[in-house]
């Protein structure tokens, strides 16, 4: 490597500058994977960490921040010295192990009750937590429920997981585990897909060690590795024109999380037969909880209705209604969601773009136009994002923004200690302050490659 004043000193066949930074990142890293088991709870209150009476939650964005500080030095310096795909590997392990040790997110106490639920012969789409006919099912896990009033949310794929996971071992750690060990899936899946679209395969770093997928599956526990994982084989088998395994892995999808429907729109015109098997996989897993009635679907309308978090346009929205503008309810705002995503899908659809862009496409599209954007939503769009080598600089920075969502649990947190003014909210302004940076880094990589500029992963290849 040439720095421009002459050659840079070169160890062990790697330059000294690269070393620093791959040294930096492992250690930073690291640092963020073990701060899960020595912060704990982050959503325990106030309490005394380190000698400090503090909200622990506040560590644990210092604690991101320090391991989104690890990921750029480690990613930067993979960019001028590739890894082995073993060391990649090996490290997306290591880093997920710590973590496991941390407690999960509420999430998961909703995901091993309703699992004991359907063991006791009980429907999670007729009872909800706080109903008095799951009364007899109280208990320590139950206690941590969020959302009690609501039934479930979940489609039957994410179901009978929760049914398989009760059974085997009725415990929060037993969904912690399982969806790392699908997050560790993904990352094969990522780097099987990398290698069919002649890709480098140590790409997949740039999900393997992003923070807030750590923080979203080994940390948090959430189950969105059950969806990612059939996604990942929709766009492999449809890359491979098999469209039939394409079809079984869409369906899948859509039965693990409600939100793939929208790329059912991407067969059109490429494979009924895909459209058909899909179609059929759905209503399967659906008969398997038919008794349930209108009841599968009624907290998808009410779970839309409660209001929006960190969407940009919201906050834009909301800031536009303060300074006297006109008032936009809800409801009319996610009528409108549905429309542009509508027109987004049938846009991009007839664009017939590669698979894997076309899905990339859409999900950004999906996760933009949700009224709530939680961190682990992120990782949908994020793991084709991988696979294009698009918006690099805009994700990013969004990897790195993204800390203050964390803001509205301690001002939730804060509120429950009777501090005035305080409530479980993202003010518009931190929401602005998460997504201008983000918009200004898109600007840059759309310009870039305007101008064609070849990537970084082109000139190690020529």
């Amino acid at each position: 490597m040439n720095d421009g004043a002459g050659s840079a000193q070169v160890v062990d066949g790697e330059p000294t500058n690269t070393s620093t930074l791959r040294k930096w990142g492992w250690g930073l890293l690291i640092l963020f994977a073990c701060s899960g088991p020595i912060i704990g709870d982050i959503y325990d209150g106030k309490r005394t960490l380190f000698g400090f009476e503090t909200y622990p939650i506040l560590w644990w964005q210092l604690a991101y921040a320090v391991g989104f500080i690890g990921y750029v030095c480690l990613i930067a310096a993979f960019r001028q010295h590739a890894p082995s795909m073993r060391i990649v590997l090996l490290g997306a392990v290591v880093l997920r192990l710590p973590f496991l040790l941390s407690p999960p997110n509420s999430d998961v106490n909703r995901y091993l009750w309703e699992g004991r639920l359907q063991v006791e012969g009980l429907s999670p789409y007729l009872v909800s937590p706080e109903d008095e006919a799951g009364a007899h099912l109280h208990d320590d896990i139950h206690a941590g429920i969020n959302h009690p009033h609501y039934h479930t949310i979940y489609p039957p794929l994410s179901q009978l997981a929760f049914r398989a996971m009760a059974t085997v071992a009725y415990d929060i750690k037993t969904a912690q585990i399982v969806f790392t060990l699908l997050d560790l899936c993904v990352i094969l899946a990522l780097a099987q897909l990398l290698v069919l679209l002649n890709k480098p395969p140590w790409l997949v770093a740039g999900y393997a060690f992003c923070p807030f997928a750590l923080a979203a599956f080994a940390h948090a526990g959430h189950n969105d590795t059950l969806m990612l994982l059939p996604l990942l084989g929709f766009a492999y088998f449809g890359t491979k024109q098999q469209w039939g395994f394409a079809g079984l892995c869409l369906g899948l999808a859509i039965l693990a999380k409600t939100t793939p429907v929208v790329l059912l729109a991407l067969l059109l015109g490429r494979s009924w037969k895909a459209l058909i098997v899909a179609g059929l996989t759905v209503a399967a897993g659906y008969a398997v909880y038919l008794d349930a009635g209108s009841q599968l679907f009624d907290v998808l309308l009410k779970f839309s209705a409660d209001g929006a978090l960190n969407n940009p346009f919201d906050a834009v929205r909301q800031l536009i209604e303060a300074a006297g503008g006109p008032q936009t309810f809800l409801s009319q705002r996610n009528k409108l969601a549905a429309v542009l995503l509508i027109f987004a899908a049938g846009y991009i659809a007839g664009r017939r773009k590669p698979l894997v862009e076309s899905t990339y496409q859409l999900l950004a599209i999906t996760v933009l136009l949700l009224p709530i954007i939680h961190f682990w939503y992120l990782t949908w769009p994020f793991a084709f994002a991988v696979l294009t080598q698009k918006h690099r600089w805009a994700w990013l920075t969004l990897t790195g923004s993204i800390v203050l969502y964390w803001y509205a649990d301690l001002a939730g947190q804060m509120e429950k200690a009777g501090v005035p003014g305080m409530k479980w909210q993202l003010p518009d302004e931190i929401v602005l302050m998460i997504w201008v940076p983000v918009a200004a880094a898109l600007l840059v990589d759309i310009w870039k490659s305007k101008r064609g500029r070849p990537s970084i992963e082109e000139n190690a290849l020529t």
